[in-house]
């Protein structure tokens, strides 16, 4: 039985050069020096053309180390004119169909710009596509990469730690919490573009179209990919904010545009909206009575803030316990503490944020490291790829 082949595929508008840069040849590397992996590779970088024009000699390089890089034409258009990153990856898809790599032996990594692997998402990868048990799979993602220690960078730590929830409500029928990422997952090449990209105008919310066209066509194929992905949070507040703004706008455009969403999921995402939306008003709420003295909204608010209260700091040590071995060590507990409060507050007023603003089409967030900075990033055991 010949081996599957994986395609590893960044897919970004191109102008954090240093970091897509950094993702490619992570995978260069550890391709190398992980011995015994089960498949063959191909690696694609798709990129708009400005962010090519960005770093022209960054791109000409990758194409020499092996990747092979697709700029898409700025005439391209979708039958339904999508835009966003659904264009670029529905025009991914129609590139692997014009090369007869739409077929089952195929299988498409999907990374973004900052997402580098290590030896054990190549080791991952390798178990998940030999196995064949499922159509497509992912997992968990770590963000330790240019650490600093910043309020944005500790909030992240809490992520990791709900992709727990995110991955257990994927492979449940249904995924009833509406959980998944738009990066780190592995699918079958034929599986993809059978279902595409293509959506009608906008489509913020690609990742989750996505994902409720496979679950609609091939039912619960969804599986645990073994392995981390190691990603980075924003450099600064503001950027965290349009960031959040960003998944807020894509959740919202689901719930009141996209006709795929069933009923039953259009209930569950607009929960989760409204949920991260009232984090507002009710820390409002909670300062006002605390102000007032107001003893009697404290006792009954304190049945559900309690419990709010307790699963995040749960998430933030699950979260810090996740990224232990990668991180600097020089923040003390008090340090850490401040940090994540004020990158949580920043999550709380993030929602508002997006009703208030208008979304944007190409909303650049910064990933390659500010000039100056320094990571903070410690020593790497042997999972990720050193710069």
């Amino acid at each position: 039985m010949s081996q599957p082949t994986v395609l590893f595929q960044v897919t970004a508008i191109g102008k954090n050069a240093q970091s897509l840069d950094a993702s490619v040849r992570s995978v260069l590397y550890w391709l190398r020096h992980t011995p015994r992996l089960g498949f063959r590779f191909l690696l694609w970088v798709v990129v708009e053309p400005d962010g090519y024009w960005s770093s022209p000699d960054t791109y000409r390089r990758l194409e020499s180390a092996g990747a092979r890089v697709w700029v898409i034409p700025s005439d391209y258009e979708t039958p339904l004119r999508t835009r966003g990153k659904a264009r670029a990856l529905e025009y991914a898809s129609e590139q692997r169909r014009s090369l007869g790599l739409s077929v089952p032996s195929v299988w498409v990594y999907h990374q973004d710009e900052e997402t580098c692997v290590g030896q054990d998402t190549l080791e991952g990868i390798s178990e998940f596509v030999r196995a064949g048990r499922h159509l497509l799979g992912a997992g968990i993602i770590l963000y330790p990469l240019d650490w600093s220690g910043s309020p944005s960078h500790v909030q992240e730590l809490t992520r990791s730690y709900d992709d727990l929830r995110v991955l257990d409500s994927m492979t449940l029928p249904g995924n009833p919490t509406a959980g998944f990422h738009g990066s780190h997952f592995v699918v079958r090449a034929d599986v993809e573009d059978s279902v595409g990209w293509d959506s009608r105008g906008f489509s913020p919310s690609e990742d989750l179209v996505f994902e409720i066209r496979v679950r609609s066509r091939y039912g619960s194929v969804f599986g645990i990919l073994r392995g981390f992905a190691y990603e980075k949070g924003a450099f600064s507040l503001r950027d965290q904010l349009r960031q959040r703004r960003r998944w807020m706008h894509g959740v919202v455009h689901s719930v009141l545009h996209s006709k795929e969403l069933p009923t039953r999921r259009r209930l569950t995402v607009a929960y989760s909206a409204a949920s991260w939306a009232s984090a507002l008003p009710s820390v409002i709420v909670l300062l006002a009575s605390v102000e007032l003295r107001y003893g009697p909204l404290l006792i009954v608010t304190s049945v559900f803030t309690g419990f709010i209260w307790t699963s995040m700091v749960l998430a933030y040590i699950e979260g810090h316990r996740l990224h232990d071995r990668y991180l600097r060590r020089d923040l003390t507990i008090p340090q850490l503490v401040v940090n994540g409060l004020v990158g949580a507050l920043i999550d709380v007023l993030a929602p508002w944020y997006a009703f208030l603003t208008r979304p944007s089409l190409k909303d650049y967030i910064p990933k390659d490291r500010p000039v100056g900075s320094s990571t903070g990033v410690g020593p790497i055991p042997s999972r990720v790829a050193p710069r």
